[in-house]
């Protein structure tokens, strides 16, 4: 024998707005994808600035050396 239900069984998902859970998942690759490429490119085009180079790229371990700049004493101007 069949049993029937009275309805569908509905479930309410949390949300904010119109934004929920499986949503963000569904962005989440494409998200990380387009912040990895401005980060990429902000890096490019900062990358020969003495303020970004000391504040950031010097401490980054083991490429940081390429940004610190020691110059022999001999070819120093005076």
């Amino acid at each position: 024998m069949v049993s029937y239900i009275k309805g569908p069984v509905l479930k309410a998902l949390a949300h904010f707005g119109k934004v929920n859970p499986p949503l963000v998942r569904a962005y989440v690759p494409d998200l990380m994808i387009w912040g990895g490429s401005a980060l990429a490119i902000v890096a490019t085009f900062t990358e020969g600035w003495p303020l970004f180079q000391q504040t950031f790229y010097q401490k980054i371990p083991y490429f940081g050396q390429h940004w610190i700049h020691n110059p022999d004493p001999e070819e120093v101007p005076v």
